[in-house]
């Protein structure tokens, strides 16, 4: 799957973390002493390596790197330029926080056959809280949205789920998107521990939900335990 299909992906199931290509971007600074407190100290190639280690044994796991996504950034920029989201605030609701994101972490991604998980690393922790809380409230006040493109609508729907990891903040969503004629699902699940947020997002099912929320909650408790 190219890049930019999985940007799309990533947007229209209305998560910001995982949107994390859908706009513009500056390269971080390095932390200071005075920023850096107890937050992880990691640069985008050891980030990569931990990824790489933590899917070794996954053949078909394709890590993407912090520079493989802020290349992509202008071609999933044009894409959204094509968007219609109703209500309107919600389509800058849920693009704003990217940009805040990516100016201030290294991140990266891994795509495997049915889901994908996404690492952000800030530089500060409080800059964490902060894209924390933004996040929460675009899932508030956007609960339902639906967005057109091409002349054709899909309807989204985002219902709260029960997640439990041993991370501070735990949040996870099942996005519902409905064309009138076709009916899909997908979870989004997330995770922050002092500067570090993980994502994972798949298709689901109400027979799924409650397997692949274990699922992930132990593999993002792993991928916690590896990056410390």
């Amino acid at each position: 799957m190219a890049l930019a299909r999985r940007t799309k992906l990533y947007f229209v199931s209305g998560l910001c973390l995982a949107g994390l290509f859908l706009s513009g971007c500056s390269t971080p600074a390095e932390p200071t002493e005075e920023t850096s407190g107890t937050a992880l100290q990691i640069n985008a190639d050891e980030l990569e390596s931990h990824l790489k280690e933590f899917v070794k044994d996954d053949s078909r796991a394709e890590v993407i790197s912090d520079a493989k996504l802020r290349k992509s950034i202008p071609e999933a920029q044009a894409w959204i330029e094509g968007l219609s989201v109703s209500p309107s605030k919600c389509g800058v609701t849920f693009a704003a926080p990217v940009t805040e994101q990516l100016a201030n972490s290294k991140m990266a991604a891994v795509q495997f056959d049915d889901r994908y998980l996404t690492v952000a690393v800030y530089q500060e922790v409080q800059a964490l809280k902060n894209q924390w809380e933004s996040e929460s409230k675009a899932s508030g006040e956007c609960a339902r949205y639906s967005v057109t493109i091409d002349g054709k609508t899909r309807a989204y729907h985002l219902a709260k789920q029960s997640l439990k990891t041993k991370a501070e903040l735990n949040d996870a969503y099942v996005v519902t998107s409905s064309d009138g004629s076709t009916t899909q699902q997908q979870l989004v699940i997330r995770a922050a521990r002092g500067n570090v947020m993980i994502g994972f997002q798949q298709e689901t099912s109400a027979k799924q939900t409650q397997e692949q929320l274990q699922h992930g909650a132990e593999r993002i408790d792993a991928l916690f335990e590896q990056l410390e």
